[in-house]
C-alpha cells in the first residue's frame, strides 16, 4: 500500500461554513470518478465557532487509513492556515482566502494560492453563503475532476432544499473550479487517474451498520439521539418501515434498551444504538438479557468521556465497559468492525450471534469510523447468511395436542447450547421468565446447587461461543509469518496500525499482527498461537489512556508472556484524534531505540 499512489486533502475551516459538507461532496465526486477514497472528520459539540475538519484520502488502490500530512490543505480561514499550513508536504499547495495583515508561514516547497472565496460566492449567487461550495470547487478544478459529475453530486446533495439552493451551490462550484482550472499547473505534480475508473460506493461507517443491521434481519430498533449514534437510528427510521419493520425514538436510553428486549421476547430481531453514556445507563437491562437469555445487540459508537467529555472525538475507551461492565457475571459478546466494509459484516456476525446463542452482544465503533466514509467494492460486503433461529414447537402426544412433558426454557445441555425459545402464546410453551435465579423452568430459585448450575450454564454457554469463533478466526484470519516484533489493534485503529506495519516493512523491518474483531470472550487460541511464534516484543495501539485491551491480554496471558519473555508495549493517546499511520511508525522505532534493538534484528 505504502507504494501505491495516494493523495491527501483536508478542509478546514469555521464550525457553521459547512466544511463537512464541501468535504463529502469533493469525496462523494471522487468515489464516482472511480478514485478509492478514504474520509475522516473532526468537529465541536458547538453549531458555531471554533475549527472542523474533513479529510479526504484518494488512491490508485483500497485504503486503510486517513494518511499522514495533506497535499492541499483547503483553508476557510486564517487559523487553518496558522494551524495546518506548515504540516502540509513539500510540493503541496495551500489555498486560502485574501490575508488581512502578515501571511500565515507555510512549509517550505509549498504553494500558496489566494481565492477569495466570499468574492466568487457574491459574484455567482449574490451572497457569501455558498463560499464552501467555491472552496470545494477549486480543489476539484485543480485536480482536473469532472466538472459535470461534481455538479450531479452536488444537484443530489441539495435536492430537498429546493431549486434557488441548488442553483445557487452550483453557480458557486462552477466559478470554483474556474479558478482551479486557471491554477491546474500548480497541482500537475499531484494529479493522478484511477487505474480502474468506474464508481464506487461510498458509505459511512454509521450507514453501513444500519445497512448490515437490514440484512441481518432487524425489524425493530429503538433508541434515543446521541452522538456520534444518532445517523444510525435517522438511516433505519427511513429504511426500517420499507421492510415492515419498527424504528421508536425512546424517551431514554433505559426505555430503547427495555423495548428492544420486549421485541426480542415476543420473536422480532432488535437493536439499538448509543454512545458510552448511553451504554453505562443500558448495564442494568443488559444484565435482564443475559441472565434471561434474550437476544439482542447493542451498538456503541464510542466517543471521548468520561461524563459528556468531548461528543465528536474519537476514543476506544468503553472496552473494559463493554466486556466486563456488569453487576454479577452476564454472559455477553463484544464485537469491534475494523472498517467501513466491516462495519456491515460485524454486524450481521452480532445478530448472528445474538440469536444463536441467545445473549445481549455488544457492537464497538467509535467516533471516527462512524462518521469515516470509505469506498467499498460491493463484494466487500460479504455476504454472511443470517442466521434464522429456530422457536419450540411441541411435540404432540396424541391427548389433544398437548405436550408429552412440561417446556424446560432452560434445560440443561452438556454443550452449552441453549434450547429453543418459545415465543408468547404457543400451545404447551409457557414459562416464567425474569431477572431472578431460576431452575431450568424459568421458576426463581435460589437454592445454592441450582444457582451453582445455572452459573456453570452460563459460562459453558460462553466457551462454546469461543469455540465458535475460534473456527470462524481460524479461517478469516490466518496469522502472518511468525517474527519477533507483534503487533495488536482493535477497532478503528487496526487498520491504521496495519498501513504503519506496512510502512515499516517497506523499510525492512518485519512485523507480525493479529488484529481481533472478536474481544469477548477473547479468542484464547488463537492469540496463544500468536504469542507463541518466536515474538519478543509486542506493540498494543488503542486510543484510552488506560491501557484497556494491552491490561486485558497482561491479565489474561500473564503466564505465557512471562514463559516466553515477552514485553507488551503500549502506544496510547487519548486526545480526541486518530492514530495516523506516522505516529504509529515512530512510536514503535522510538521504542525500539530506547531498547537498543538494532535494525539487523528485525529486518527481512
Amino acid at each position: 500500500m505504502s507504494a501505491s499512489k495516494s493523495l491527501t486533502v483536508r478542509f478546514e475551516g469555521d464550525s457553521g461554513d459547512g466544511i463537512i459538507t464541501m468535504g463529502k461532496v469533493a469525496a462523494r465526486t471522487a468515489a464516482r470518478l472511480g478514485y478509492h477514497v478514504y474520509t475522516y472528520s473532526t468537529f465541536l459539540a458547538v453549531v458555531r465557532g471554533g475549527q472542523v475538519t474533513f479529510q479526504m484520502r484518494i488512491g490508485a488502490e483500497p485504503l486503510v487509513s486517513q494518511g499522514n500530512e495533506p497535499d492541499i490543505l483547503v483553508a476557510l480561514n486564517r487559523q487553518a492556515v496558522k494551524d495546518v499550513g506548515p504540516l502540509v508536504k513539500p510540493g503541496g499547495i495551500v489555498i486560502h482566502p485574501p490575508w488581512d495583515g502578515q501571511p500565515e508561514a507555510i512549509g517550505a516547497g509549498v504553494t500558496a494560492l489566494e481565492v477569495n472565496y466570499k468574492e466568487l460566492s457574491l459574484g455567482e449567487t449574490g451572497s457569501p453563503r455558498s463560499k464552501n461550495m467555491v472552496a470545494a470547487g477549486v480543489a476539484m478544478g485543480l485536480l482536473g475532476f469532472d466538472e459535470a459529475t461534481a455538479a450531479a453530486v452536488v444537484e443530489e446533495h441539495f435536492s430537498g432544499k429546493g431549486e434557488d439552493v441548488i442553483t445557487a451551490n452550483r453557480g458557486a462550484l462552477a466559478a470554483g473550479f474556474d479558478a482551479g482550472q486557471a491554477a491546474a499547473n500548480a497541482a500537475a505534480a499531484l494529479r493522478f487517474t484511477p487505474p480502474e475508473p468506474h464508481p464506487r460506493m461510498l458509505l459511512s461507517g454509521n450507514e453501513a451498520v444500519a445497512l448490515g443491521a437490514l440484512a441481518a434481519g432487524v425489524r425493530f430498533f429503538a433508541g434515543y439521539p446521541i452522538t456520534p449514534a444518532s445517523e444510525i437510528m435517522e438511516w433505519l427510521a427511513a429504511e426500517l418501515p420499507k421492510v415492515g419493520g419498527i424504528m421508536f425514538q425512546a424517551e431514554d436510553e433505559i426505555a430503547s434498551v427495555g423495548m428492544c428486549i420486549g421485541a426480542s421476547f415476543g420473536g422480532v430481531k432488535s437493536m439499538t444504538a448509543t454512545s458510552g453514556p448511553g451504554l453505562s445507563l443500558m448495564i442494568e437491562l443488559l444484565g435482564l438479557a443475559g441472565m434471561a437469555e434474550i437476544p439482542m445487540v447493542v451498538v456503541d459508537v464510542q466517543r471521548a468521556g468520561p461524563s459528556t467529555g468531548m461528543p465528536t472525538k474519537e476514543a476506544q475507551g468503553d472496552l473494559h465497559q463493554a466486556a466486563q461492565g456488569t453487576h454479577g457475571e452476564v454472559p455477553r459478546v463484544v464485537l469491534a468492525p475494523q472498517t467501513v466494509a466491516d462495519c456491515f459484516e460485524q454486524t450481521v456476525r452480532a445478530v448472528n450471534t445474538a440469536h444463536e446463542f441467545q445473549i445481549p452482544v455488544i457492537l464497538l465503533s467509535s467516533q471516527s469510523l462512524s462518521h469515516r466514509m470509505q469506498t467499498i467494492e460491493p463484494d466487500e460486503l460479504r455476504t454472511i447468511q443470517p442466521f434464522e433461529e429456530k422457536f419450540y414447537q411441541p411435540p404432540a402426544d396424541g391427548r389433544g395436542g398437548q405436550p408429552a412433558e412440561p417446556y424446560k426454557r432452560y434445560a440443561w445441555r452438556n454443550d452449552g447450547m441453549p434450547v429453543e425459545r418459545a415465543i408468547p402464546g404457543t400451545p404447551g410453551g409457557m414459562y416464567r421468565t425474569g431477572g431472578l435465579e431460576h431452575d431450568e423452568y424459568g421458576n426463581p430459585d435460589f437454592d445454592p446447587e441450582v444457582r451453582s448450575k445455572m452459573v456453570l450454564r452460563r459460562r459453558l454457554r460462553m466457551h462454546a461461543i469461543a469455540r465458535h469463533f475460534e473456527e470462524d478466526i481460524a479461517t478469516e484470519q490466518p496469522l502472518p509469518p511468525p517474527a519477533p516484533l507483534g503487533l495488536m489493534s482493535w477497532g478503528a485503529s487496526a487498520s491504521v496500525a496495519l498501513e504503519a506495519l506496512q510502512q515499516m516493512e517497506a523499510k525492512g523491518i518485519k512485523m507480525t499482527y493479529f488484529m481481533p474483531r472478536i474481544l469477548w470472550p477473547m479468542p484464547d487460541v488463537i492469540i496463544e498461537r500468536f504469542l507463541t511464534r518466536g515474538l519478543k516484543y509486542l506493540f498494543v495501539c488503542e486510543l484510552n489512556a488506560t491501557r484497556q485491551f494491552a491490561e486485558m491480554l497482561r491479565a489474561r496471558y500473564t503466564a505465557t508472556l512471562v514463559k516466553h519473555d515477552i514485553e507488551v508495549i503500549s502506544i496510547i493517546k487519548d486526545d480526541g484524534l486518530p492514530f495516523t499511520p506516522g505516529e504509529i511508525e515512530q512510536r514503535i522505532l522510538n521504542a525500539l531505540a530506547a531498547r537498543n534493538w538494532t535494525p539487523e534484528e528485525v529486518t527481512v
